[in-house]
């Protein structure tokens, strides 16, 4: 597997060490050995980086990128440096590093962003689960898949706006059941359920179904239908773009249907090309990886439920390899 790392100049803290430290720690030798970490300096200027001369970039790696002031790129990337157009860099990055990865001709591809930290074994545990997906994909007429991701938000496969009519139709027909129902015993069956009033069977239907329906959703999605654990199909609310890992095979298919132009975010890219191609992603649960910036984990923490029991950050700090049903 090459492992691609883009790491960038930050304004507060640097967390690229940290990142390729997680990735590393814990590896066995053939585990490494199996691993090709390559990282890209996403600057036009590397100076411009505070860990470019840092020893831990030049011995951790095994191939420390730059963008060549050569290349017919470079001024263009000059231009979005200067000209603040950093969703365009991103994405430009987003495909020079997986297409240096690419010529490296490794089976996978894992792109992870430099605020990342990888939980313990989390190598093994995405070995095994691409594994699982090879032999499920095998069993399909559409053999080609995406990515597996290995982060997740989790505030996103809560309740979503669109699909409230479905929420709504449902609602009403657990409702209307279990109303009938009533109504229905206590028509046929009068003699032993005498006691019982049509104002009580009125009050159930009028305020307690409707407010045990309402704490069913007040609960959250992941409260009252969590996602078991495992390899799962994760088609739809999968984000961010923090931990992808790409069959080679489709990383041609990437690369080409790639959008410099559009002003719009990686993952946004990305699942308008898997969407429109028609290919599965997929997702470890719970997820292995988390984000190491304190501003997007204090912002996902200061962020309303929205029906669902919060972020990956979350579950990742009590995530067990030996239960995590990958396997």
């Amino acid at each position: 597997m090459c492992v691609g790392v883009a790491t960038v100049a930050r304004r507060d803290q640097q967390y690229g060490s940290t990142t390729i430290g997680s990735l590393l720690e814990g590896l066995t030798q053939s585990e490494r050995k199996s691993m090709f970490v390559n990282v890209l300096v996403a600057h036009s200027d590397p100076a411009k980086h505070p860990n470019a001369n840092d020893r831990w970039m030049r011995i951790l790696p095994d191939h420390v990128l730059h963008h060549d002031s050569d290349s017919p790129d470079y001024n263009q990337i000059v231009a979005w440096e200067e000209g603040g157009w950093y969703r365009n860099k991103t994405i430009y990055d987003y495909t020079y590093l997986p297409r240096d990865c690419y010529n490296t001709n490794s089976e996978y591809i894992a792109m992870i962003e430099d605020d990342t930290i990888a939980a313990r074994g989390w190598y093994k545990q995405a070995l095994q689960a691409l594994d699982t997906v090879s032999k499920t994909m095998q069993t399909r007429a559409q053999t080609r898949w995406a990515y597996l991701r290995l982060f997740y938000v989790e505030d996103l496969l809560g309740w979503n706006s669109g699909e409230r009519p479905e929420y709504l139709f449902w609602s009403l027909v657990v409702w209307g059941i279990l109303s009938f129902s009533m109504l229905y015993v206590k028509k046929h069956f009068w003699r032993r359920i005498d006691t019982t009033s049509y104002v009580a069977i009125a009050f159930v239907s009028g305020v307690f179904l409707p407010l045990t329906i309402g704490l069913h959703f007040m609960a959250g999605c992941q409260i009252v239908w969590p996602v078991p654990a495992g390899v799962k199909e994760m088609n739809k609310y999968g984000c961010c773009s923090q931990a992808l890992v790409f069959p080679q095979a489709v990383m041609p298919l990437i690369l080409a249907r790639s959008d410099l132009t559009t002003d719009w975010l990686v993952d946004m890219m990305i699942e308008q090309i898997a969407d429109k191609e028609h290919l599965d992603r997929w997702a470890v649960v719970p997820a292995i990886f988390h984000t190491s910036a304190p501003q997007v984990r204090k912002a996902m923490a200061s962020t309303p439920m929205r029906g669902s029991c919060g972020t990956s950050g979350l579950k990742i700090v009590h995530h067990d390899p030996q239960s995590s049903g990958i396997g």
